[in-house]
């Protein structure tokens, strides 16, 4: 029988810790919570690799663990905030922040996937799963102190933008390909600020793809 206990610790200390996440209320997270739960049955042997796990639905991925913590990290979440994870797949990032945050909604597109969220995390207070379009966000549950997406995004967070908190924050690997780092937005006038941090290549989220440019 699989030992996911020693596994799951051979993650935050192998990969999580190594790659400078310090605060211990992450690391606690990552050891609290057993990630082999919240990846597709046949797949659970790949739950502490550092790579990405699918998840069913076409291109839809886990995050590497590494990644992922270290955006968890940047995110600071505090115990008091409402958080929103956009694309939340099987839960595993909601169960985190819950871990981390006062109440959290996860938001998902994929009607099976959404289904195997709600399986997953039925009975843990704090915890809600939405299902509809991901650039949409959760008006109805807003506004978050934080909105966390679970994969790239390479444009369309003006929905998202509207559901934040007067001091609230988008975080996101944000771009194109290789080129995508690990980015914190706020609400600037209008728009939104970007600040950049690492690089933080994932998986794309649908509806966020940037739209294309005509040249005349």
């Amino acid at each position: 029988m699989t030992d996911f206990a020693r596994l799951r610790l051979g993650m935050v200390d192998g990969q999580i810790r190594t790659a400078d996440v310090t605060d211990h209320r992450v690391l606690s997270a990552f050891l609290a919570v057993p990630r082999e739960e919240f990846v597709p049955e046949a797949r659970r042997g790949l739950a502490y690799l550092d790579a990405r796990v699918p998840l069913g639905p076409a291109g839809r991925a886990t995050l590497e663990p590494m990644t992922l913590a270290r955006l968890v990290q940047l995110a600071g979440a505090r115990e008091h905030e409402r958080v929103l994870v956009v694309g939340c797949g099987y839960g595993y990032v909601v169960a985190l922040f819950r871990e981390l945050a006062g109440h959290v909604v996860g938001l998902e597109q994929d009607s099976g996937l959404a289904a195997a969220a709600r399986e997953r995390l039925a009975g843990r207070p704090g915890i809600e799963i939405v299902e509809g379009p991901l650039a949409e966000g959760a008006p109805a549950q807003a506004p978050f102190d934080l909105i966390f997406c679970d994969g790239a995004v390479a444009d369309g967070l003006g929905k998202l933008a509207g559901q934040l908190a007067p001091e609230g924050r988008i975080v996101a690997p944000a771009g194109v390909g290789r080129a995508t780092k690990a980015t914190v937005f706020r609400k600037a006038g209008a728009g939104l600020s970007a600040a950049s941090y690492f690089d933080a290549y994932g998986p794309a989220l649908p509806g966020f793809e940037r739209a294309e440019a005509f040249a005349f």
